[in-house]
């Protein structure tokens, strides 16, 4: 009987924390992580950290109340919804279309300053875990980080403050799941479970995205570093 060349795992595009994955693909320019669970809410949002794994301005926070947004061509339930296509709105150009800010922010999704990611919409869930799958999404522009003031990006899903205040933590968050796709063709990456229990944590940073100055390619690192605080803490503790 002819041995068998090929086996499941040669098909297989899961990765585990503590792999890296090297973007190589010269006509990539643009990724997609999607966060997928079920359970209660989560937040998802992005720290752009200098050589020294620090944020440096409020901006390098992108999240759901960042002060700089993305107005999106077309609404989020439009079947035609691209969240690539659309304009940096402030909320003082803009303020005159919206009752308050807080529907500004409600129609629009956060972007970084230099306007290389830009974040989710909010997918409020109701912490039943047989209740359809909840996901959020960002979007990273590669060609756009500005290399000479960020080396890296990391990833986070944070349990939603109200969510905290009633005791839920991030063991209440079921199957994470994060795929990475080329955003421009579809093509999934790489996708892995976070597997690991949180016991009394209520974020997680969930990955990093990493330059290499020297071949000029970014690289993928999954993680699952579970803290207690919520995203404040990421914010106030680890990375500033």
């Amino acid at each position: 009987m002819a041995k068998k060349l090929f086996s499941d795992v040669d098909f297989d595009k899961s990765i585990s924390i503590g792999d890296q994955l090297v973007f190589d693909k010269q006509d990539l320019k643009t990724l997609r992580l999607d966060l997928v669970w079920r359970g209660t809410d989560l937040d998802i949002c992005a720290f752009m950290l200098g050589e020294d794994n620090l944020i440096h301005d409020k901006a390098d926070l992108v999240y759901f109340n960042s002060q700089l947004r993305w107005k999106t061509k077309k609404d989020f339930n439009d079947p035609q919804f691209n969240p690539l296509e659309g304009d940096v709105s402030t909320w003082a150009k803009d303020s005159v279309n919206f009752k308050n800010e807080r529907k500004w922010m409600e129609a629009t999704l956060p972007i970084s300053s230099d306007g290389s990611v830009i974040g989710s919409w909010d997918d409020m869930a109701d912490d039943d875990e047989e209740e359809d799958e909840c996901g959020e999404t960002m979007h990273v522009l590669l060609e756009e980080v500005d290399s000479r003031k960020y080396a890296s990006i990391v990833f986070a899903a944070a349990v939603a403050k109200d969510r905290i205040q009633k005791g839920y933590t991030f063991e209440d968050a079921h199957n994470p799941i994060v795929n990475i796709y080329d955003a421009d063709t579809d093509e999934l990456l790489a996708e892995y479970e976070l597997a690991q229990q949180f016991p009394g944590k209520d974020v997680v940073c969930f990955g990093k995205a990493v330059y290499d100055s020297n071949t000029m390619l970014w690289s993928f690192e999954p993680m699952a570093d579970g803290y207690t605080g919520g995203m404040m803490y990421l914010a106030t503790e680890v990375f500033n």
